[in-house]
Parts: C-alpha cells; sequence; structure tokens
C-alpha cells in the first residue's frame, strides 16, 4: 500500500512582510481615491505614502532576507569569528549524549580546555563521569606530520591521555594518521562546528561555521572522518 505524505512549504519571513507591505499599500491607494471625508483623506494618504516609502527601504533587503533564508536551508547555525571560543561550545558538550569527535593539528587546546580535571571548565570531562554512554574519538596526525610547537605540545599531554584513557577506557579512543591536517572540526551529536588550518594562520583565531549535523555539508565531512579513522592506528 502507498502511503501518502501531506506537503508543507515554508514561507519566508520576509516574504509574508513584504506581502503584507503591498496589500496595505494597495488598500490605502484605492481608499485614498474614494475617501470623501477630508479629516479621513489625510490619514489615508499619511498612511498611503508612509507604506509606500516602507516598501521601497524594503526592497533592497529582499536580497539579504533571501541569502540568511538559504544559509538556514543549508544548516548554517552560525558563523564565528574566532574558533577558540570556549563559551560557545561549552552548552553543546555539556549536552552531548551518544559521541563527540574532534580532529585538528593536535587537539591539545581541546584538552586543556575541555578534559583538564585541574580546569574550572572540564565541561567533557563533566558530561562523560555523568553519562556512561558518552563516547570520545580524538584523530590527529603523527609526529612526523606534526609541527614542532604543536608535537611539543602533545608530548606535554601524555601523562593526561593516559589517565584519560585508564578512567574511561574504551570510551576515551584516540588515533593517529599519516598526512597533515588541513581541517579542524568537532562533531557532538547532531552538530558541526569546523574550518580550515592555514599553514600561515595560527588555527586557534580561525574562523569556523556551526552548521547542522544532519545536513550534506556536516555529513560529508563525518564520512571524512569515519573514513579517516578507519584507516588510522590507534594510539599506545
Amino acid at each position: 500500500m502507498k502511503t501518502f505524505e501531506k506537503e508543507s512549504w515554508n514561507v519566508p519571513v520576509w516574504l509574508i512582510v513584504f506581502g503584507v507591505v503591498i496589500v496595505l499599500a494597495v488598500a490605502s491607494g484605492y481608499a485614498l481615491y474614494h475617501v470623501q471625508s477630508p479629516w479621513l483623506s489625510g490619514i489615508v494618504s499619511g498612511l498611503f505614502t508612509g507604506l509606500v516609502l516602507y516598501g521601497l527601504a524594503l526592497i533592497p533587503q529582499v536580497y539579504m532576507f533571501r541569502e540568511l533564508e538559504r544559509y538556514k536551508s543549508i544548516g548554517v547555525k552560525a558563523l564565528l569569528d574566532n574558533r577558540h571560543e570556549q563559551s560557545y561550545y561549552r552548552p553543546l558538550l555539556a549536552d552531548a549524549t551518544d559521541f563527540v569527535s574532534v580532529t585538528g593539528a593536535s587537539c591539545t587546546r581541546f584538552i586543556d580546555d575541555f578534559l583538564d580535571p585541574l580546569s574550572d571548565s572540564a565541561t567533557l570531562l563533566d558530561a562523560m563521569r555523568s553519562n556512561r554512554r558518552l563516547k570520545l574519538k580524538i584523530l590527529i596526525p603523527n609526529d612526523e606530520y606534526m609541527k614542532g610547537e604543536a608535537r611539543s605540545r602533545f608530548a606535554a599531554k601524555a601523562e593526561k591521555i593516559a589517565n584519560l584513557k585508564q578512567e574511561f577506557g574504551p570510551r576515551f579512543e584516540l588515533r593517529r594518521f599519516s598526512g597533515w591536517a588541513r581541517l579542524s572540526f568537532l562533531v557532538v551529536d547532531g552538530d558541526f562546528i569546523g574550518g580550515p588550518i592555514f599553514d600561515s594562520d595560527n588555527s586557534k583565531h580561525a574562523p569556523a561555521v556551526h552548521v547542522d549535523g544532519s545536513k550534506p555539508f556536516a555529513r560529508k565531512h563525518r564520512e571524512y572522518f569515519e573514513n579517516l579513522w578507519g584507516n588510522s592506528a590507534p594510539q599506545d
């Protein structure tokens, strides 16, 4: 038996507003030429003029409204000037229920910011302790594909990583791949936040995009992560 689905349309807000303005302007214009009372005619005339001017001012904004709708349709939730905004990530990590996947040049900042038991903002550490279903995957390059500074930072986290493995067992995994990191991103259940890594730029202050994890843009990155993860070696 074939099932029938009810079709629905999402009408953009800007289109509704623009339509209302046009209807009111036409109605006011019609009334202007059919009202006999001078007093009422003055009110209608002012209303008509105001609506026409408002409509003309709204026209240049239509393009902007359409662009916003387009971004919304592809799942863009926010554009971040600086990906190192701890306060932006905390609510997402605190509410994580099933999995967190992260990749980058070394992921040491991520460990310091959200997995350090001595930190006041160990959001992910607290979430993993309170939710035994939550799993974390960290994917980074091998030493030979890390720059000197990143390699030193990662080496300094050896004890911290060992403690995390001991505490969480198979729920905490770290793997390393052969190649330079070109992307830095975080996946938390149904959310994706990430962007490129620039050789000439400090990735700490690089921009990022927050996208609905179910949209094609985010799905492609998640597939990239899982493929790379499957071909990478576990960290001893």
